[in-house]
This record gives C-alpha cells, structure tokens and sequence, in this order.
C-alpha cells in the first residue's frame, strides 16, 4: 500500500517565491515564519498553509495565506507592489504546469488581496489568500 501524505505547500511556494524574487530584489526574506527581530528594512514575504480538505485520495484542498512586509507605513507602495506580484505569480495557471509543481489548479474565486492590514509597529504589511488544488506526495 502506498501512503498519500498532504503536499507540503509552503515549502514549495517558499523555494519558488525566491526563485522568482531573488533576482530582481536581491534581499528579500521567503520563509513560513517571521522572524522576531524584524524591522522593515529589506522585504519579508511569510507563507502559511492553513491546510484544507482532501478532495479524493491524491487531490488535497489547500487555503494559503501570505503576509509581505517592508518599509514604512506612511511609504506603503513597495509593498503593496510586492504583494500584487507575488499574487500575479501565483495565480497565473502556468504555476501547475511548472516542472514539480504539486498544484493541480489555482482555485480563482477562493483567491483574494491583496489588501493591507493593520500593524503595530511603524511597517507596511498587506495580506492576501490563495486556494490551491494539490496533489499529494507519494510514499
């Protein structure tokens, strides 16, 4: 018998997000958790999955949330920039096409942002979601 286990997505999503924004930023920071020292001067892109429902078994539902953070408040274009590139990234359909991709479909109407957010501290931050179409990993 073969174990389907959930993709894992914000490793996935991580490495290509860097891949696609390392080039033309340089500093950039993909991770799935935010460091406590953050302090705006360089742009933070945090992916979370906050999982979902299994469709059938290799088909997984999957409901991704993804914070971008950099530069101030008062100066929140950059950011508002990144986070509408990253969201034309990842929902351009060709994403389920790229070479191991474990998304099967970018679930359009479950997709939103991005938009800003509050926060504490003097930085800009904008959030946006995504629902993605996964296909589990084989073991």
């Amino acid at each position: 018998m073969t174990a389907v286990l959930p993709p894992d997505l914000e490793a996935w999503l991580c490495d290509y997000l860097r891949g696609q924004l390392k080039p033309s930023l340089g500093t950039i920071r993909v991770a799935n958790r935010e460091p406590d020292d953050y302090d705006g001067t360089y742009p933070l892109v945090v992916v979370r999955d906050d999982g979902g429902s299994q469709s059938n078994r290799v088909l997984f539902d999957r409901s991704i949330g993804i914070t971008v953070r950099y530069g101030s408040r008062s100066a929140s274009g950059p950011c508002r920039d990144l986070a509408a590139r990253i969201y034309g990234l990842l929902t351009d359909p060709e994403i389920c096409s790229l070479d191991g991709s474990p998304i099967a479909a970018v679930e359009e109407d479950g997709c939103n942002g991005p938009y800003f957010v509050a926060e504490d501290a003097n930085i800009a931050r904008c959030y946006l979601t995504l629902e993605f179409s996964a296909i589990g990993e084989f073991q």
